[in-house]
């Protein structure tokens, strides 16, 4: 059973300790970057990031992200969407599903958030990230056709 919880001063060291295998650090930024991103987006109170550790029987597992992006002045930002910015399973736990449970239950919080206000969950992947490729297809994320600045595909959940 995997549940998501706040990252708190008690559990921070521990998260930004989480590593990935040597050839999955090219697809995830480190987890220090993502809480640094974080703090940052809430001190613009633009976005509104959702950093949470994941845990499965009182351990830490994995970290996951996402960042509600409401429209605003921006022409290309026509609604309300989830980006989902970071998900990763510490290497030492790969491989047991815990990836695809906090998706679904990360993606239960999207839906609920600010009275579901969210149209959709937007990530962006590396096709050679076959992992996470079919993890995210395997629950109802479809390619948009469009690339982001990395060339990474675009996948799109309508909530």
């Amino acid at each position: 059973m995997v549940e998501l919880r706040e990252i708190t001063e008690e559990n921070f060291e521990e998260c930004i300790s989480l590593q990935l295998t040597e050839d999955q650090w090219k697809y995830v930024a480190s987890n220090a970057y993502s809480l640094s991103e974080a703090y940052v987006l809430i001190k613009e109170g633009k976005y509104t990031p959702l950093p949470y550790a994941i845990y499965s029987h009182g351990d830490m597992v994995g970290f996951i992200m996402a960042v509600y992006q409401p429209i605003d002045d921006d022409l290309e930002d026509d609604e309300n969407v989830f980006y989902l910015s970071r998900m990763m399973i510490d290497k030492r736990y790969q491989g047991n599903g815990y990836g695809r449970e906090a998706m679904i239950k990360m993606i239960e919080i999207m839906r609920g958030f600010q009275n579901g206000s969210a149209e959709a969950v937007v990530l962006s992947c590396s096709q050679e990230n076959i992992v996470a490729y079919e993890l995210y297809k395997s629950l109802g994320f479809v390619d948009t056709g469009e690339y982001d600045e990395d060339g990474d595909s675009y996948y799109r959940l309508n909530l």
